[in-house]
């Protein structure tokens, strides 16, 4: 994987939002991630690994989490290690 993001997907309805949700996403890999829920309210946030473009991966991984319900926040974290 070529970049890595950190990624925030917030979630108050929608489809459940878990541990393995991320592992969903085509071509990512999760190098990290913590999982808060309380109520139908859910939050992960992830260090992930992606072979495109941070502009190109943001815009990737909103689609995929608005289909969902989600919302997603996604900031480029640089080149791994």
């Amino acid at each position: 994987m070529a970049h890595e993001s950190l990624v925030i997907i917030l979630a108050t309805g929608g489809s459940p939002l878990g541990r393995t949700s991320l592992a969903e996403l085509p071509q990512a890999t999760v190098r990290w991630q913590r999982l808060e829920c309380e109520g139908s309210a859910a939050c992960v946030a992830a260090r992930v690994g992606h072979p495109d473009p941070p502009e190109e991966f943001a815009a990737r991984i909103r689609v995929w989490g608005t289909a969902r319900g989600w919302a997603i926040t996604v900031a480029p974290s640089g080149p791994p290690g």
